[in-house]
């Protein structure tokens, strides 16, 4: 079986149900509150895992409290194999998820351990054994860096999900296989609204590939010999939470064991329409015999 590596975030997320987000200076009624692990990290990684197609390694930084023991139980509970840094003097990444009754969701983030993972904290052996690396924007820039440079020097495929948005180097660029931003990550990052003409310059600066996520639309891949377009799944949507970590991690699982790219994207979007049926985060995850219920 193939190996990923995520080096992301591990947050505690508490999610807010409302039925209308409130006004600035307004104080309104919620409807529940759910808390569970999150993390754009965590998630991925147990995206991977739940497909049963790939081992999901997950190397990320969490506090010495609570928040970070519960963490690791669920990694365990869920078959990802944990490589955690403990940073005692940080608290466990946290999120504030507001969730209105259109399913819309707005997300504070505390960093916390998150942002103290530095390049010191990459074990190199653990980029050796796998097969890919998969990275995010919520530890620091330095350190998905220092990542993407060891992976490429160890010829390892790299996976990048630019969220949240943040400058990325030409160079950083040049050394991706895999770039997978959603349309407003891809606006910010190429400065354009065309899809075509965006995905052009990121080619140019040496990008392998970019998988654009477009919500109810789909998705769609550009390279240098082709374009990919795929559907959304029609679905009653819940919650969306999660939804785009959930298409990276089957996407990623589903191409790594051989599948065409268009089969993964299709994949991909059928697990995400699972996952944003359902509320909450990790556990609205599917496992990867529901996609053929």
């Amino acid at each position: 079986m193939k190996n990923i590596l995520v080096v992301g975030s591990l947050n505690m997320d508490y999610t807010i149900y409302v039925d209308e987000f409130p006004l600035e200076g307004e104080t309104i009624y919620g409807v529940n509150r759910y808390i569970q692990p999150g993390g754009k990290g965590e998630n991925q990684a147990v995206a991977l895992s739940k497909s049963k197609l790939v081992n999901s390694h997950l190397l990320g930084a969490i506090g010495s409290d609570k928040d970070g023991s519960e963490i690791a139980n669920v990694l365990k509970q869920n078959k990802v194999i944990s490589h955690l840094v403990i940073k005692e003097n940080a608290e466990t990444g946290n999120a504030t998820i507001t969730v209105n009754g259109k399913s819309e969701n707005e997300i504070i983030i505390i960093e916390g351990a998150n942002g103290k993972l530095l390049p010191n904290d990459i074990d190199i052996s653990l980029i050796e054994k796998v097969d890919a690396v998969l990275l995010q924007n919520e530890i620091p820039e330095e350190t998905n860096a220092y990542v993407i440079k060891k992976a490429k020097e160890l010829g390892k495929v790299v996976f990048y999900n630019p969220a949240p948005y943040r400058k990325v180097s030409d160079d950083i660029l040049a050394k991706v296989d895999y770039l997978l931003p959603n349309r407003v990550e891809f606006k910010k990052l190429t400065g354009e609204d065309d899809l075509a003409i965006g995905a052009r310059k990121l080619l140019d600066l040496g990008v392998k590939n970019i998988l654009v996520t477009l919500g109810t639309e789909g998705s769609i891949l550009f390279n240098k010999n082709e374009k990919i377009k795929v559907n959304a799944y029609k679905v009653n949507a819940i919650d969306t939470v999660a939804a785009g970590d959930t298409f990276i991690g089957y996407f990623v699982a589903n191409l790594i064991n051989g599948k065409s790219a268009k089969e993964a994207m299709d994949r991909a979007s059928k697990a995400s329409s699972i996952c944003v049926s359902r509320k909450g985060s990790l556990i609205s995850i599917p496992l990867g015999e529901e996609l053929d219920d």
